[in-house]
């Protein structure tokens, strides 16, 4: 019993070092079906828990109780739904129907208990799903009809109210790693499905062992479904043995849960799974000591970005100085409360910013949202009046963002010094004593570095890079354009054009870095040729993960300025296509894997019905698509290399 409490006490230490590093400033409410003790599961409840992966101890919000309504929690399912904040409990114990509850726990204000649940079902149809969750549009998904032989099964998008059945896809899993049941229970008996925020699927499906997958192309585009294998659960952590029931998203992290045996008596459990690096986590006990069948999340989340936009220079200690801030809502629940802080005095000093403007920019404040008259970046910071609502994402909705400018003057500027800057998002979910904040600080760029690494949390360490001003007066060269890509896995080429006569100019330094705040030169191009504009250079050996990329160019006399920053995500593992934004507004832009963009491969962009709008050829990391002229809707992206055909839906919405 002591080596089993000092276990678990070391557990607790190490799930308490990993959320500081992947909960940072998110705040996950799991939401369990089961039971409210693990040891003698008694009566059927469901419960949502605070804090559910550290760093504080989890604390329950509400226990409620299920028994009228299910003889037990087996053959039960869960799943809290983004379009109307309610959290849906399915039945289907009898083999012929579901049996369907709609409970309200009082979001987007209050976290509780239902005032009363019926006995009778909120619905009741012969539609049996097994397993189902909502993705963040309202949609709802199930698994039915799997065939070990071929590896397929068949997804449906089906009415929650009816059980009609809007669309189905087949889903294909890896032959090489097939979900596995009994003789007498298919594999999608066993386990649970996750859908993120940001529309990624994650399924653990099977028995002996449990898999875990990523689905993609479930929702749209040419082709089966795919599950791509990700990780087997282990088999004898616990002992004599253990079931993998559920499965829910929390800050960055899948919380894969499920029951075993220790010694002949039960025991509840759940890995930890970081989604960024692939990784599986060692088994903790379950919160609060319950019991867990099947699960789902509540998950608020707000990201943000911000740019430097423009410099004018006044005079050799003085310029106007344009930022943008990006704010959006990332995650399945209305956020209360939600404002954004800019202190420019604390990067410039209080008396030296002066005529200070905001305004918001065209067609980046469809929520409605109003502006602090009285922000002056120094003794007022907030950008918005209080107690304002951001809506979630619902299918082409965009007001779920804001998008806006600051304008002002900075004074007494030292040349050749970096000035670093952040705005800070906020927002909340229930307002009751329980109020659960969630912040997040501003990472360097467009509001497609919001999330660098599609985990859908965009507060993690390492995500929140400040926005730096260097000041140079007067300027040497004009820099035109700069931009980096993947010349091979393990190579890139940055490219950079200037105006000329670059007059007086000396030389051009490469800069780079890993995380735009520590820079290192890494190579020096003389300037031999007044009239020369363009210029590279190639790095070998790439450390993973984002790199940065900068030039100098220094005059003869020692004046110097910079470049814009650019981007690589260097992660040579991961062969996934990324489109974004989506919803695109003015361009859209399409990250390939580098094995993409050798031989006759190619992107075309069409219009609903097929009409094909642009075609163009793969020869970089990154090709982009001008949809400004578009009118909104849906549109779709065919990608054709070498290997094959993938198809993506993105939406222009202006």
């Amino acid at each position: 019993m002591k080596k089993l409490f000092a276990r678990y006490f070391l557990q607790l230490l190490c799930l308490v070092l990993l959320c500081n590093t992947a909960c940072y400033s998110q705040q996950s409410i799991l939401v369990n079906l089961g039971s409210d003790n693990c040891s003698t599961p008694l009566a059927p409840t469901f419960s949502l828990i605070r804090n559910p992966l550290g760093p504080t101890a989890p604390s329950l919000l509400a226990d409620c109780d299920l028994k009228p309504q299910l003889d037990s929690f087996y053959a039960s399912f869960i799943a809290y739904n983004p379009k109307d904040n309610k959290i849906y409990v399915d039945n289907i114990q009898s083999g012929v129907d579901s049996k369907v509850w709609v409970l309200d726990v009082g979001l987007p204000d209050t976290m509780e208990c239902p005032a009363s649940i019926p006995v009778t079902p909120t619905y009741d149809y012969s539609y049996i799903p097994n397993n189902f969750e909502f993705d963040n549009n309202g949609n709802l998904w199930s698994f039915h009809s799997y065939d070990t032989t071929t590896g397929l099964c068949t997804m449906d998008n089906f009415d929650v109210t009816t059980g009609t059945v809007f669309s189905t896809k087949t889903l294909q899993f890896p032959m090489s790693d097939l979900p596995l049941g009994t003789p007498s229970l298919s594999a999608l008996d066993f386990g649970d499905v996750t859908i993120l925020p940001n529309g990624r699927m994650f399924v653990v499906f099977g028995i002996n062992p449990s898999r875990l997958y990523e689905v993609t192309n479930y929702n749209g585009g040419a082709g089966n479904a795919i599950a791509t294998y990700l990780q087997s659960m282990p088999q004898d952590i616990f002992g004599d043995y253990f079931n993998t029931f559920g499965l829910a998203y929390i800050n960055g992290l899948l919380e894969i849960t499920g029951t075993g045996v220790i010694n002949n008596a039960t025991t509840c459990y759940f890995f930890p799974y970081d989604i960024a690096s692939n990784t599986l986590f060692s088994p903790f006990f379950f919160q609060l000591g319950e019991s867990p069948i099947d699960n789902t999340s509540i998950d608020p989340i707000i990201g943000v970005t911000k740019q430097l936009t423009n410099v004018t220079v006044i005079d050799a200690t003085t310029a106007d100085v344009t930022y943008n801030i990006y704010v959006k809502n990332m995650g399945n629940a209305i956020l209360n409360n939600v404002n954004a802080s800019d202190n420019l005095g604390a990067a410039f000093g209080a008396a030296n910013v002066s005529n200070v403007t905001t305004n918001f920019l065209p067609g980046a404040n469809n929520a409605g949202l109003v502006l602090n008259p009285s922000y002056n970046g120094t003794t007022d910071t907030m950008l918005l009046q209080n107690i304002q609502e951001l809506p979630n994402r619902i299918s082409i909705d965009s007001n779920y963002f804001f998008e806006l400018q600051i304008n002002c003057r900075v004074s007494n500027i030292v040349l050749d010094s970096t000035y670093l800057n952040s705005a800070i998002g906020y927002g909340s979910i229930d307002t009751s004593a329980s109020i659960i904040n969630v912040t997040d600080s501003s990472n360097n760029g467009t509001s497609a570095v919001i999330d660098p690494n599609n985990n859908n949390n965009p507060s993690e360490l390492g995500e929140n890079i400040p926005t730096p001003l260097i000041f140079f007066y007067p300027l040497p060269v004009n820099f035109i354009d700069i931009t980096a890509a993947f010349t091979n896995p393990t190579t890139s080429i940055v490219q950079w054009t200037v105006g000329t006569p670059t007059t007086n100019a000396k030389d051009f330094e490469v800069q780079y870095s890993t995380d735009a705040i520590h820079w290192q030169t890494i190579n020096v191009i003389k300037i031999t040729n007044l009239y020369q504009s363009a210029y590279q250079y190639e790095q070998s050996n790439l450390p993973s993960g984002n790199i940065y990329y900068r030039i100098k160019e220094v005059d003869a006399d020692g004046a110097s300025v910079y470049s814009r920053v650019v981007m690589l995500q260097n992660n040579s593992s991961d062969n996934s296509i990324v489109i974004y934004p989506n919803p695109a507004n003015d361009e859209v832009e399409i990250s390939l894997p580098y094995e993409t963009f050798f031989g006759n491969s190619y992107a075309v962009l069409t219009d609903a019905i097929g009409r094909v709008i642009e075609k163009k050829t793969i020869n970089a990391a990154t090709i982009r698509f001008n949809t400004r002229s578009l009118a909104d809707g849906a549109y779709w992206i065919r990608i054709v290399t070498n290997d094959n055909t993938t198809t993506h839906k993105i939406i222009v919405a202006h």
